[in-house]
């Protein structure tokens, strides 16, 4: 059953004063759930702000669901270490990097994907691992905060230095394979923004895995959007149920609304 809240919380710089949360989450055509999801306690938003979370356990390795809620439960653990002088972005980093090592030498084998966003009053600071996705919808139009840790883009990379074309980029069979994840012996490199995100009222803030924005494309996506957090959650889920589609993915969303 999806949980409804709304917490006050003004934001330097915009009228917004209140967030709606909703969520969703749905199996899809598979016989398991991988994805996780979570929020840090919202009581204390107000003063303190708070984090909200989806991760997505990579089907491709083995104990995908456990590293998802393990990095879920994790990030919310440290939430507390985010204050300080300390810039957002760099604390990030540093809550990925502890993660990932710990994975690693957890011996599981499993991966996940990551995306999480921390709204506190002077803004909101993202942070993505993979490609779970962080948008943001304002004045009817759907915008990418995040950027996918996919092979693409190291190939788009060498597209602009003009050593690739994009015909041979849209042509490699490993674009789509991830490079970016949570469980990499490689650490990975979380993106972050610097600068805080000031959303205005009536932006729509969504944090999903995967398995949403492959079934959706962005005008179903805006159209969901357009209702209260929780409704606007509940419009993804069935949307991609109604499409039925035979090899749906575990798919997961929040949805934050500023009023």
């Amino acid at each position: 059953m999806a949980d409804r809240f709304s917490v006050s919380l003004r934001i330097f710089g915009s009228d917004v004063k209140e967030i709606s949360i909703g969520n969703g989450q749905n199996r899809g055509a598979r016989d398991y759930q991988e994805d996780s999801f979570g929020y840090t306690p919202l009581d204390k938003a107000e003063t303190e702000g708070f984090v909200a979370v989806v991760a997505d356990g990579m089907g491709g390795l083995s104990a995908g669901d456990k590293v998802s809620a393990y990095a879920v439960s994790s990030i919310l653990k440290m939430r507390t270490s985010i204050e300080g002088n300390m810039p957002v972005h760099i604390k990030f980093r540093q809550m990925i990097s502890t993660i990932n090592r710990e994975v690693v030498l957890g011996g599981s084998g499993g991966g996940c994907t990551f995306a999480a966003v921390f709204c506190r009053s002077d803004g909101i600071y993202w942070c993505g691992v993979g490609d779970s996705r962080i948008y943001i919808m304002q004045n009817g139009r759907l915008f990418q905060l995040s950027e996918d840790g996919d092979y693409q883009n190291r190939l788009l990379d060498q597209v602009i230095a003009n050593t690739l074309s994009f015909e041979d980029m849209l042509e490699n069979e490993k674009k789509d394979s991830l490079v970016q994840y949570i469980g990499s012996k490689d650490e990975p490199v979380p993106d972050v923004n610097i600068l805080p995100l000031i959303p205005r009222v009536g932006d729509r803030l969504l944090i999903c895995s995967d398995g949403v924005y492959n079934a959706l494309s962005d005008n179903e996506i805006v159209r969901a959007l357009y209702g209260h957090a929780q409704e606007a959650a509940d419009a993804l889920m069935s949307t991609i149920i109604q499409k039925n589609y035979e090899n749906q993915d575990n798919n997961t969303a929040i949805v934050l609304e500023f009023n």
